[in-house]
């Protein structure tokens, strides 16, 4: 916002218009200027002074000008310090938009010292102060506003305050004050907020915690520091993260180990992260009494349980389900179990958690209210949302399969030929769905294979006439090649043999794609196994072409290899980096899928 926003119009009259001059020295921070007019018209001091109905110590702290605040804070009183403007936004509001958090704090410290009812003092959107600095992302400025508000603000009883900066923390991964929030008043986890419809137990389920992906040496210092959570002392002290103490001043030289404190600090802060997190749903699904069916019934956890198993947050179900054993029960509207859910929606993670249960052979044998078993969840197509991140529709077809081979797996074997409602099998089920989508897997499978067919047959065209090409050419009178007996003549040969052999095979593996059978079984192994050779011999059969031309031109012009060794040193790694920037990913992920771990877990410890 700047200045000439707030300063009145050409056509504005009255009080506003004669108050343009403080506005500007408010606004430039001319404290001189400020002070003579002051004196000279003191009532300006609580007058309106823009449109919108701001005063001159709003308009001093939006724009951050701490030495016009403090000095307008000598002169206002208490009262007056809670005077609004047009949208009833107090002083304290416009003490928070300033992208300096130290600013911040400086202001809302002095005007909290004047007067501290000024944090309960919402806005006419409803958002008390530390709300409304955490959802401008004002954190620092979130955690002192937090120990100034009275803690009976956020109690459920005087509004929604309390359960929308409980979510607005968890949001915005402050989880130590949400779990002081959740300690000191369980009872805001079942209540609904006024904007969403849903409570902090289905936000919890609904928006799972995503813990850092860290690479192996960093996942390996992660699994060894110990962290270890410290309550707040008081009911108005916050636990502060590590990033905001001990900050001391580091002096290192340069090189790797310059960076270790940091980083080791970076792995202290994600694990004492993901410590909170874990404490935080534990302490909101325990929040719940558990001989209360109608104070069960309203936290919605049935709801939040089922929303969980659909979006793969396993912690949550976990935790849920420790805390209230009978919810293992739970159904939706459907009549659908948590697992059945969990395989309709592909959600590995929960689908997982059923080995470890001592009660695992209950849930293939249950059915909905279609007659769907388990084993019909899985023979239905999986979401879009599921499907579109995997490249290709091969492999999408093939993760069907490894899902339906899962199932059927612990599927008893008189439940595998049940019929739903609609006298169907889950195997019919599995074709009637995946009808289209075995079509337009040949139609990919055809497509790749055409594309990089052309590609290994022009290779085996270009190594095969190599081969009676050599460098140098044949001796006229014995007809052998003049460069026999050198070493990078031999190299030459070997390269122009490998890269003939993997290009025909590459060349015969695409051919049989071509017309291979596309049953919907080929789809698991068969045919992700003759394009793994495929694309596989064809990256050699490229290496191998490059090195046998860069060996040909090293024999030729031996006496200058000065510009022989970038050329080829040029011309060989281009091909070879586009194909592994293009093609290698694909050729790495089918190579997983087809015979990489697989996304099913049985070693699953007992946990219920």
């Amino acid at each position: 916002m700047t200045l000439n926003v707030m300063m009145s119009t050409d056509n504005a009259s009255g009080s506003i218009g004669q108050y343009k001059a403080l506005l500007t020295t408010v606004g430039n921070g001319d404290i001189h200027s400020t002070r003579k007019f002051l004196k000279d018209d003191p009532e300006a001091l609580n007058a309106k002074i823009t449109l919108d109905g701001e005063r001159a110590l709003h308009v001093a702290a939006l724009f951050g000008h701490v030495h016009i605040v403090e000095h307008l804070l000598e002169l206002i009183s208490e009262n007056d310090l809670e005077l609004l403007n047009n949208f009833g936004m107090s002083v304290l509001l416009f003490a928070i938009y300033s992208w300096d958090e130290s600013i911040n704090i400086k202001i809302a410290k002095c005007m909290v010292d004047k007067n501290q009812r000024l944090p309960t003092i919402a806005a006419a959107g409803d958002w008390l102060p530390v709300t409304w600095a955490l959802q401008l992302g004002q954190i620092k400025t979130c955690r002192y506003l937090y120990s100034v508000t009275p803690f009976e603000a956020l109690l459920p009883e005087n509004g929604d305050h309390g359960v929308d900066l409980l979510a607005l923390c968890y949001y915005s991964k402050m989880f130590d004050l949400a779990l002081d929030l959740v300690r000191r008043c369980p009872r805001l986890v079942m209540r609904s907020r006024r904007l969403s419809g849903d409570n902090f137990l289905v936000i919890l389920a609904k928006t799972p915690f995503s813990y850092p992906k860290l690479p192996f040496w960093k996942r390996w210092l992660y699994s060894r520091i110990q962290v270890h959570l410290q309550p707040p002392s008081s009911l108005n002290q916050v636990v502060i993260p590590v990033s905001e103490t001990n900050q001391t001043t580091h002096h290192h030289n340069k090189g790797s180990l310059a960076s270790l404190p940091e980083i080791m600090k970076e792995i202290h802060e994600a694990k004492l992260s993901d410590e909170q997190a874990r404490v935080l749903l534990r302490a909101a699904c325990n929040a719940i009494s558990l001989e209360n069916e109608e104070e069960i019934s309203k936290s919605r956890m049935s709801e939040a349980i089922l929303m969980a198993a659909q979006r793969g947050n396993a912690t949550f179900i976990v935790e849920a389900l420790k805390a209230q054993f009978s919810l293992l029960w739970t159904w939706n509207k459907d009549e659908r179990r948590i697992f059945s859910v969990a395989v309709q929606y592909r959600q590995a993670s929960i689908y997982n958690l059923l080995h470890g249960l001592t009660l695992k052979p209950l849930f293939p044998s249950s059915y909905d209210a279609y007659g769907n078993y388990m084993l019909h969840m899985a023979g239905k197509l999986a979401p879009p949302e599921q499907l579109n991140p995997i490249p290709g529709t091969l492999l999408q077809m093939q993760r069907e399969l490894q899902w339906f081979k899962e199932v059927e797996s612990i599927t008893p074997p008189n439940v595998k030929q049940q019929l739903n409602n609609d006298n169907l099998t889950p195997r019919e089920l599995f074709t009637k769905e995946h009808k289209k989508l075995v079509k337009e897997g040949e139609k990919w499978t055809k497509g790749t294979a055409c594309s990089c067919g052309v590609v290994a047959a022009f290779v085996a065209t270009i190594i095969f006439a190599a081969a009676f090409t050599v460098p140098g050419g044949n001796d006229q009178i014995k007809g052998y090649p003049i460069f026999l007996h050198k070493n990078l003549f031999m190299l030459f040969i070997i390269s122009d043999a490998v890269s003939l052999f993997s290009s025909t095979t590459s060349l015969l593996m695409f051919l049989g794609l071509l017309t291979s059978r596309y049953a919907e079984d080929d789809f698991l192994k068969s045919l992700p196994t003759k394009l793994i050779i495929g694309l596989f011999a064809m990256f050699i059969s490229l290496a191998t072409m490059m090195a046998a031309f860069c060996t040909a031109l090293f024999l030729m012009l031996q006496e200058k290899s000065w510009i022989v060794i970038p050329v080829t040193l040029l011309i060989a790694s281009i091909p070879v980096t586009l194909y592994i920037w293009l093609q290698f990913p694909l050729l790495v992920l089918i190579f997983k899928s087809t015979y990489g771990p697989s996304i099913f877990d049985r070693n699953i410890k007992p946990w219920l």
